[in-house]
């Protein structure tokens, strides 16, 4: 049968019996006494005997939580005192960091300045070797000049004295030295 069809079924039985509605709710007397003594003794049995087992399981149930509360509580002490260790490591890195860089920066200022340094003296000792140099190549020309001066001044006299005196061989001499000065290599 399906349960469609159930009410239709104790209406029928109610009507056959003669009984009432609330008699189809409420049992017979004899079977709740029954039920309620069977009730009564089935908890009796329990509590006398399930009593211990269930308080020693709430017990235990109590004691495994209490042991877990403890170690989550040791459990975060310690993991603050790492956090608070790795800060501390964090923050000597920073510093052994900025220690560093700034060692570098000094190092590398004191490079700089070393290399300037010999920059600045490698370029004043070319200076004065550019110096002594051209003071040198002076000495040197002035020197051929005061040689040349004299070899000419001497070839000069010789023509001088072999040659007349008089305005146009004079002048002739000149063109003709005039000439030669203008024909030597420079």
């Amino acid at each position: 049968m399906t349960f469609a069809f159930m009410p239709i079924v104790l209406a029928q039985a109610a009507e056959e019996t003669g009984s009432s509605g609330i008699d189809l709710v409420l049992p017979d007397l004899h079977e709740m006494v029954a039920g309620i003594v069977a009730f009564l003794i089935v908890f009796g049995f329990v509590w006398f005997k399930g009593r211990h087992w269930i308080s020693r399981m709430l017990t235990a149930r109590q004691q495994a939580i209490s042991g877990r509360l403890t170690e989550a509580e040791a459990a975060k002490v310690e993991a603050e005192s790492l956090l608070a260790e790795r800060r501390k490591e964090v923050a000597g890195a920073r510093d052994e960091a900025n220690r560093i860089v700034e060692e570098g920066r000094r190092s590398a200022e004191a490079v700089r300045a070393e290399v300037l340094a010999k920059a600045k003296a490698e370029a004043e000792e070319v200076g004065r070797r550019s110096r002594e140099a051209v003071e040198a190549d002076k000495g040197r020309a002035a020197e051929q000049m005061r040689d040349l001066v004299a070899v000419l001044s001497l070839e000069l006299a010789q023509k001088v004295v072999a040659g007349s005196v008089d305005a146009g061989a004079q002048k002739a001499l000149v063109d003709r030295y005039i000439d030669e000065l203008e024909g030597m290599p420079r």
